[in-house]
């Protein structure tokens, strides 16, 4: 009997010691978790304009990117030179007649898509070392590309207004028309005006060369320098619940 009653004080402790432990691990991971919050966490990012004659990228693509006069003359070479594909959420091309047209000017069924492309731009971002590059030279000058930019702030979601502004300072003395995007929100908020039509543009990656443009119908041209590419980004499209057509 009196074994029987040291035994059970000892589960008792053991049971207790073992809850110490755990709560003791939950409030190191909740330090650690804090440690992680930076300042710099509650910087708005910015792009930064860059120079595309004294960037030194060794890419064909690149250059196609950077010297051609308009996107007509861009897609024209692709064409020829390159291999060049829709992202797209359709598996395969539709047909005139299928009712699933309709589902391209559904506002609610474009914005519940998005979640899809977004997933598929922050896996790019991140084989891509998160670096990229935005072409913002189809406007006749700053001050245009300026009131046209402020003009779209309608169809933004609060978080990419307040970095939307934010870009109004760095446009207003730049003479670039490429600039370096080097954070994922601010990827995030153009992306997203490419999604929505309201922000004619294109990117550039240089990790694995790929060119992405705005275009209608949540259907984004891409541009790859070869199969090689091709079938790096086909794979996370697939993974992301999105097709190249």
């Amino acid at each position: 009997m009196e074994q029987i009653m040291t035994e059970v004080p000892k589960k008792i402790l053991k049971t207790k010691e073992v809850l110490k432990k755990k709560r003791e691990k939950s409030l190191m991971m909740k330090k650690e978790i804090n440690l992680e919050i930076r300042l710099e966490d509650g910087s708005i990012p910015i792009i930064k304009p860059i120079n595309s004659d004294i960037v030194s990228i060794d890419s064909k693509l690149w250059n196609l990117y950077t010297q051609s006069e308009n996107y007509d003359q861009l897609f024209g070479i692709a064409k020829k030179e390159y291999i060049k594909v829709a992202l797209d959420i359709f598996n395969k091309p539709m047909s005139n007649e299928d009712p699933r047209l309709n589902l391209l000017s559904n506002d609610y069924f474009k914005l519940n898509q998005e979640t899809k492309f977004l997933c598929f731009i922050k896996k790019v971002f991140e084989l891509n070392k998160e670096k990229c590059y935005i072409d913002l030279g189809t406007f006749e000058n700053n001050q245009t590309l300026m009131e046209f930019l402020i003009n779209q702030e309608k169809h933004l979601d609060q978080i990419d207004k307040y970095i939307l502004l934010n870009q109004i300072e760095i446009l207003k003395t730049s003479k670039n028309t490429i600039y370096l995007i080097d954070d994922l929100n601010l990827l995030t908020m153009f992306f997203k005006g490419f999604l929505r039509e309201c922000l004619w543009s294109s990117l550039y990656f240089n990790t694995v060369p790929l060119i992405i443009k705005t275009n209608y119908d949540i259907s984004l041209p891409l541009v790859f320098q070869n199969e090689e590419d091709k079938k790096r980004y086909e794979k996370i499209a697939n993974e992301s619940g999105l097709f190249f057509l």
